[in-house]
């Protein structure tokens, strides 16, 4: 009886040993898990925040592009030293890369000196500019 006593008592010392054994892996296991979780959120937030900056640049440069596509005539009206013509858009940006092209690229359209009829203003000869 004795014998089958102690073979109970180490099993169950036996089983106690285990229980505690996997009930520390599992107290470990939530705590990394816990661990990931914050790093995830973290992550998770700083993505968010990367997306929403985006989205506001993007919908800043929106309105410049609508606003541009709205204001951007075909045709475009000098006052060239004083003398009134007009031309296409397509021709002042013919030449790549040119001031005139980089000027009515469209980027640029709200910063053009303007005259009091609304004509784009350029200081030059208007003789040179016939040529």
């Amino acid at each position: 009886m004795e014998s089958s006593n102690s073979k109970l008592v180490s099993l169950i010392t036996e089983l106690h040993n285990k229980t505690n054994e996997a009930k520390e892996a599992f107290d470990h296991a939530l705590v990394e898990l816990e661990r990931q979780k914050a790093e995830n959120e973290k992550q998770y937030q700083e993505q968010l925040k990367q997306l929403k900056e985006e989205r506001r640049k993007w919908d800043e440069e929106k309105v410049i592009i609508e606003k541009l596509a709205a204001s951007a005539s075909p045709i475009i009206n000098l006052n060239v030293g004083g003398e009134k013509m007009s031309t296409s858009r397509a021709t002042l940006t013919l030449a790549e890369g040119s001031l005139l092209a980089t000027m009515f690229s469209g980027k640029w359209e709200d910063k053009l000196m303007k005259d009091t009829n609304g004509c784009v203003f350029l200081d030059y000869d208007p003789v040179v500019s016939k040529n």
